[in-house]
Parts: C-alpha cells; structure tokens; sequence
C-alpha cells in the first residue's frame, strides 16, 4: 500500500475517533437536556402521598384558586396536550420565569409566554433575583424583557437566597430597590416570592409586609408561618400532560377576588 494512502486511512480514523469521543462528552454532559428536549412530555398521575396532600390543602382552602409556575426547567412543554386540570380543579394561573439576574434569560419564556397567552388562565411573570449582583440593572433587565398588559399577573420577584458578598441589610436594600424600579414602570406593586425561613429572616418587619407574600413551603403542613400570605407554593412533585419534568404547584387562598386584585389594572 502507497504510503500516502496509508497515512490517509489512519488520518480518517483519529477524525472517526474523535468525533465518537466529542458525541459522548456531549450526551454525557447534556443528557438531562436532551431527556427534556425528546420526552414525549407526559406523566403518570401524581403519587399517592402528592395526592393525598393536594387534597389536604383544598380541603383547608376550599375556596382556594390552583396554579402553577413554569420555566426553561420543565422542557420543552407541549401545549396543545397540556392538562389544565388536576383532581377536578382547573388551573387558573400560570407563572413564567422571565429573568435571572442581570443578564439571565431564560431560554424558554419567549415561547411560554405566547402559547399561555392562548390559554384561559391569567399568565404573570417573574424575575429570578441573584444577590450578589447590582438590583438596578436586574430591575432594567427584567423591565426589558417583558410587556405586561391590563389583565396579567402583577410582577414577581423570586428572592430565595443569602448574599456572600453583602451584609442582610445591604441585601434587603437592593430587594427595596428592585421593587421600587419595577413599581415606578409598571405602576402596580409587584408580589414577592419566597421561602417560609427566608421571609422570617430577612424580609419580615423590614418593610416587606405590604407587598403580596408568594411563599414557598413543601413540608406536611396545614399552613405556612409566613404572615399574611397570598400564594402558597406547596408542592414541587406536581404531574402535568403536557409537561415532562416535575412542576410546582401553588393554592391563591381568597378565590377569584383575590386573583382579580393581583392583576395588571
């Protein structure tokens, strides 16, 4: 065999090998994306003990309003196949991660937004908030990343976490800020979500209280601690058609009035 030819087969060999390595490292490293990306975006009913708690909250909210809330998390969601229904309670409000921090997007809002726009619920959005960067350019980023009109959601804020970098009370003002930015745009104050432990922590009797409470609080409870509270996220197991991951669920205690005073005037 020519030498020529030889070193040409061997060449063609390492690109074959190389190209087999880099395709495992791909589907190594991305493997619950490309899960996400081919499910058929449907689950079983929701586990017994699921079950059996979202009866327990219903049964103490009666006149309790379901939602739930979504982001690039849940995949890619098929809405002509979601569910809107869970134990003969219809969802009536969904919840869209817009932003995260300053220059976060998340890489499915665009989508969501349209499609639930389609939907007979009342859509919000939220802006993940990350502590250790500046409030006012996380304020202006979630303002341009969003239009909220007469009828959806008033903005949230999703504070969940301590900063590493700032003291709680430097923290606590680049919260206020955020609110107060968000505010003077949209002309509503926005609602705050966040944990039971949080909300004691850092944000009760600090100024916080009149805003809106969205709290979150997974354990076998019959109400969180939280004050006051609007929304409370009690579930992160919930099953949906239509959805192939995991997704939140949330009761809105006061019914229809109080899902009427959270909307965009």
């Amino acid at each position: 065999m020519p030498q020529k030819q030889y070193s040409s087969r061997i060449w063609v060999i390492v690109l074959m090998l190389m190209t087999l390595f880099a395709a495992g490292v791909f589907t190594f490293r991305y493997s619950n994306w490309i899960k996400r990306e081919l499910t058929d975006y449907t689950r079983p009913t929701p586990k017994w003990t699921e079950s059996y708690k979202f009866g327990k909250v219903f049964e103490n909210f009666p006149v309790g309003i379901l939602g739930v809330d979504i982001s690039e998390n849940q995949g890619k969601i098929n809405f002509q196949k979601l569910q809107l229904q869970l134990q003969n309670r219809p969802i009536e409000f969904m919840v869209i991660r817009v932003t995260m921090g300053s220059n976060g997007v998340d890489q499915r809002f665009k989508q969501n937004w349209r499609e639930a726009s389609k939907l007979p619920l009342v859509k919000g959005a939220y802006h993940y908030y990350r502590p250790n960067e500046n409030s006012t350019k996380q304020a202006q980023h979630f303002i341009k990343n969003v239009k909220l009109q007469s009828g959806d959601m008033i903005p949230v804020l999703d504070i969940e976490k301590h900063s590493t970098i700032q003291s709680r009370d430097r923290l606590r003002q680049g919260i206020k800020n955020w609110l107060n930015l968000v505010e003077a745009h949209f002309g509503v104050k926005p609602m705050i979500y966040t944990g039971d432990r949080f909300f004691w922590d850092v944000l009760h009797g600090q100024g916080f209280d009149e805003y809106p409470i969205w709290v979150a609080n997974y354990n076998p409870i019959d109400k969180p601690e939280t004050k006051n509270w609007v929304i409370w996220q009690f579930s992160e197991e919930g099953s949906l058609e239509g959805i192939g991951e995991r997704i939140d669920l949330n009761v809105l205690r006061g019914g229809r009035f109080q899902l009427h005073k959270l909307k965009m005037p």
